[in-house]
């Protein structure tokens, strides 16, 4: 699940799946401040959505560090660039050892 998902409003339902799965899940949090935000929701291909979507509604829907109780979720913090993200995600959830499926 990705998304603006408050803890205080959404925690329970995003914990219970987790809890209840019995393989691998893993949670992570984008520990990005509020200016570096809006300079990456800049950056967006789609206008018409930049148009809609402002630096406004981020202030609104903003929440520094709104994590889940009990350490749920790993925070990913500014300095991790795309590519170290992913890698870190893939090796975590142990995806890096699944075999490619060609489609």
């Amino acid at each position: 699940m990705e998304g603006t998902l408050y803890a205080d409003r959404y925690g329970t339902m995003l914990q219970n799946p987790v809890r209840a799965h019995r393989g691998v899940s893993r949670c992570y949090y984008l520990g990005v401040a509020y200016a570096e935000t809006v300079l990456r929701h800049a950056t967006m291909p789609d206008a018409l959505y930049l148009e809609h979507v402002t630096a406004d509604h981020l202030r609104d829907w903003y929440r520094e560090k709104d994590l889940l109780p009990e350490a749920l979720e790993t925070v990913i913090d500014t300095a991790s660039t795309l590519d170290e993200t992913i890698q870190q995600i893939l090796r975590e959830s142990g995806l890096d050892r699944v075999l490619p499926v060609d489609r």
